[in-house]
């Protein structure tokens, strides 16, 4: 188990807070960062549906028939897929966002005990003991 190693993964760009200013200042360059993180998912993905609606155009307008309906079904479908991933990305940057400010909040909180402490970040994961041997059996 990496129990502490994931712990101070996850919380790597955090540091220590001084002050409530020192807080404030954290939280805005999280939020501007998050900012970009979403603006360039949001252009991403817009870029791949401005795809979609020419494909749909180019099967209602331009080609005829069967085939060209079978272009604009096709395209709607796409763009609907296009919209279930925009929509995921944009809730695991949320959540990314969330969790980075609990761990500024959480070491802006307690000062005697932080995810940047040198113990935490290079204490080595703890293997479990080896359970007692009963008749010669070793439990699996």
């Amino acid at each position: 188990m990496e129990q502490f190693h994931v712990i101070s993964i996850l919380g790597a760009d955090a540091r220590i807070l001084k002050n409530d200013s020192d807080l404030a200042q954290a939280t805005h360059e999280l939020n501007s960062k998050c900012l970009r993180l979403h603006a360039r998912h949001a252009v991403s993905w817009l870029l791949r549906a401005a795809f979609v609606l020419s494909l749909f155009l180019l099967g209602r307008y331009v080609v005829e028939g069967t085939i060209g309906g079978a272009i604009s079904w096709t395209a709607g479908f796409v763009a609907l897929h296009v919209l279930w991933h925009m929509a995921k990305g944009h809730l695991a940057i949320q959540g990314d966002r969330q969790a980075k400010l609990y761990w500024l909040q959480n070491d802006a909180g307690n000062t005697e005990f932080c995810s940047n402490d040198p113990i935490v970040a290079t204490m080595a994961s703890q293997e479990p003991a080896e359970a007692p041997r009963w008749f010669g059996h070793t439990a699996s």
